[in-house]
């Protein structure tokens, strides 16, 4: 695909520096495609409601189920922390010690080892700045690039 006539290629890398006395560390927040979720829809597949039959033998899904609420829950919560994995992967640097991406039970774990390794909470909260902003969920990112465009389309008023 070309825009204005240039070939795009490849996600959207937001990059992270969090600055230490010793060395900076520098992370690349991934833009996750809809192909990354393959894995994701492997391993946790989307709870599906269970069924009651209503008066007139009508049978329907009952949304308000508590155990489909908390599956549900719990499956929007994994969802999240597979794409920040997902997307903090980019880094090539980076090795995690307990999370591992073929494991859904550990997706969590990326927190408890950031703050294990000294990350303050401003710091974790940085880099998941980088991996919205890389997945185009930033509506402050959004409102920028709005902006540029729509000053880019100004035309100066002649001299008269």
């Amino acid at each position: 695909m070309k825009y204005a006539g240039e070939k795009v290629e490849g996600p959207n890398i937001e990059m992270v520096f969090i600055p230490r006395q010793d060395r900076d560390l520098v992370f690349k927040c991934r833009a996750v495609l809809d192909a990354d979720y393959e894995l994701f829809d492997k391993l946790c597949p989307e709870p599906e409601p269970p069924m009651v039959t209503r008066p007139g033998n009508i049978t329907t899904p009952n949304f308000n189920d508590k155990e489909f609420i908390k599956a549900t829950s719990t499956w929007a919560e994994n969802r999240t922390n597979f794409m920040i994995i997902i997307s903090l992967s980019e880094t090539e640097e980076l090795e995690w010690e307990s999370v591992d991406v073929n494991v859904a039970e550990t997706w969590k774990l990326y927190r408890e080892e950031l703050q294990g390794a000294g990350f303050t909470g401003p710091e974790i909260g940085r880099l998941l700045g980088g991996v919205t902003t890389a997945c185009g969920l930033n509506d402050a990112k959004v409102d920028e690039a709005r902006e540029r465009f729509l000053a880019s389309q100004l035309v100066e008023p002649l001299n008269g």
